[in-house]
C-alpha cells in the first residue's frame, strides 16, 4: 500500500513507496547546500545540485542492492522472496515465511551488511583511484562510501528487526533452540537500542540540531515499534500454529438465498447481527459470500433491486479453507488476500466461516489470562495440544527491515 512497482529483478518484484520521494529529495538537498558546498565552494549551484543528485540516485541504488542481496541468498536456499519495497527507512524484503533454521535466518540476514560494507570499499577504493584524476567526482566517491559503510554499521546493531538483531536472533536461537524465546530476548534489545536512538536525537534537538534530533527520534520511534510489532506477530503465529479452523469456525451461517435483495439482507441480517459476512448458498452448494463491503460497493438507492447474486464475491473468486488447516496458515491468507474471513469447505459443501475476529480475539483472551504461547495449548472445544512449535506458520509478509 503506497507503494509503486519499478521492475523485476532475479525474479522478486521491486517497489518504491512514495516517501523515497522525500528522501530523495532530502539526501539531494542535503548535500549540494551543505556537503558539497562546504568541500567544494568552487562548484557552480547546478553543479552542487548535481552532485547531491547524483548520490541520492547512487544512495538509493544501494540499499536495493542490499535488499536484493537478502533476496538472492533466501531463494537459492529455499525461502521465496515475493517483493521488495524501499521506503523512507530503508527497505522490507518480504519473505514468504520465517526462515526454519538458526542457520538460515543468520546467512539471508548477514549478507545485507557485507552487501554495504563491500559497496563501502569498492567506493573507497574509486575515492583513491579517481582523487589524481577529479577531486570533486572522487569526493562523492568517498560520501557514498561514508554512507554505505554507515549503512552497514547501522544494519548491524543487534536490534530486532534489523539485520544484526536477526543475526543476534540466530545466535540465540542456535542456543536455546526457542525461536519464540530468542525473538523475545532480540525484540527487548531493539527496543532499548531504539531509546537509545531516540536519545541521541533528544540531545541533537536540545544543542541546536533540530533536523538531525528529529530524524533520530524518528527512526527510534520506527525501530521501537517494529520490535514490539515483530515479537507480537510471532507470538500470535505460535499460539495458532497447533490450533485447527475446526475449533474455531463459525457453524450457525444461516445462509441467504442468491435471489434475497440487499435491502432485505441488510435490515434482516447485518443490522441484526454481529456478522459481517453471509454465504450464499444456492442448491446446497456454496455459490459465494457477500460482505459489508461488497453492499457498499451498491448505491443505497440500488438496494431494493439488486439481488445478493448481483453484489456477492462468487463461489470461483473466493478463497477457502478446510476444517484441518491450521489458524496460522488461515491469518496468513487473510492478510495476503486482504480478507477478513474465509469459508471453511469440504469439497463444494459449506461447513463454516472462519473470521479474523474470531482468531484475534482468541489470542487477546489467552494474553488476558497470562496463557503463553509457550504452553500446552488447549483448544476452544478443550481438547489439549502437545507443545508450541516454535517453528510457526508463516505470516502475510515476513519483513527484513533496513
Amino acid at each position: 500500500m503506497g507503494s509503486f512497482k519499478i521492475g523485476r529483478i532475479f525474479g522478486v518484484d521491486v517497489g518504491v513507496h512514495w516517501s523515497w520521494i522525500f528522501i530523495f529529495a532530502i539526501v539531494t538537498w542535503s548535500f549540494a547546500t551543505g556537503v558539497l558546498q562546504s568541500f567544494y565552494p568552487q562548484w557552480t549551484s547546478g553543479e552542487r545540485w548535481a552532485g547531491g543528485a547524483a548520490i541520492a540516485l547512487v544512495f538509493f541504488l544501494s540499499i536495493l542492492l542490499h535488499e536484493l542481496s537478502h533476496s538472492v541468498v533466501s531463494n537459492r536456499r529455499g525461502l521465496p522472496v515475493r517483493s521488495i519495497t524501499l521506503f523512507v527507512f530503508g527497505g522490507v524484503s518480504n519473505l514468504e515465511r520465517e526462515p526454519d533454521t538458526p542457520g538460515l535466518e543468520f546467512w539471508i540476514a548477514i549478507v545485507g551488511p557485507l552487501t554495504s560494507l563491500a559497496l563501502g570499499l569498492v567506493f573507497t577504493v574509486g575515492w583513491l583511484a579517481i582523487r589524481p584524476v577529479s577531486d570533486g567526482i572522487a569526493g562523492i566517491s568517498a560520501n557514498l562510501a561514508l554512507i554505505n559503510g554507515s549503512l552497514a554499521l547501522f544494519n548491524m546493531l543487534p536490534g530486532f528487526p534489523l539485520d544484526g538483531g536477526r543475526v543476534f536472533r540466530s545466535i540465540v536461537w542456535h542456543r536455546n533452540h526457542d525461536r519464540l524465546r530468542a525473538t523475545h530476548t532480540a525484540s527487548t534489545l531493539g527496543q532499548w537500542i531504539a531509546y537509545g536512538i531516540m536519545g541521541i536525537g533528544v540531545v541533537y534537538t536540545f544543542y541546536g540540531g533540530i533536523f538531525s534530533g528529529v530524524w533520530f527520534l524518528l527512526i527510534g520511534f520506527f525501530l521501537r515499534n517494529a520490535s514490539v510489532a515483530s515479537y507480537e506477530q510471532l507470538l500470535i503465529e505460535s499460539t495458532l500454529s497447533h490450533i485447527s479452523v475446526r475449533d474455531m469456525m463459525r457453524t450457525d451461517l444461516h445462509p441467504v438465498g442468491p435471489e434475497t435483495s440487499l435491502e432485505e439482507l441488510v435490515h434482516e441480517r447485518f443490522l441484526r447481527s454481529e456478522a459481517r459476512a453471509f454465504a450464499v448458498v444456492a442448491a446446497g452448494d456454496i455459490a459465494g459470500l457477500v460482505t459489508l463491503s461488497d453492499v457498499r460497493k451498491v448505491p443505497r438507492d440500488e438496494w431494493p433491486t439488486t439481488s445478493v447474486y448481483r453484489a456477492m464475491t462468487p463461489a470461483s473468486r473466493l478463497h477457502t479453507v478446510t476444517p484441518d488447516e491450521n489458524l496460522a496458515k488461515v491469518l496468513q491468507l487473510m492478510a495476503q488476500h486482504d480478507v477478513n474471513q474465509l469459508p471453511v469447505v469440504r469439497g463444494h459443501e459449506l461447513l463454516g466461516l472462519v473470521t479474523r475476529g474470531d482468531i484475534l480475539r482468541y489470542v487477546h483472551v489467552r494474553q488476558d489470562l497470562g496463557v503463553k504461547a509457550a504452553d500446552a495449548l488447549v483448544h476452544p472445544g478443550g481438547q489439549r495440544d502437545g507443545q508450541t512449535s516454535t517453528t510457526p506458520s508463516e505470516p502475510s509478509e515476513r519483513p527484513l527491515l533496513r
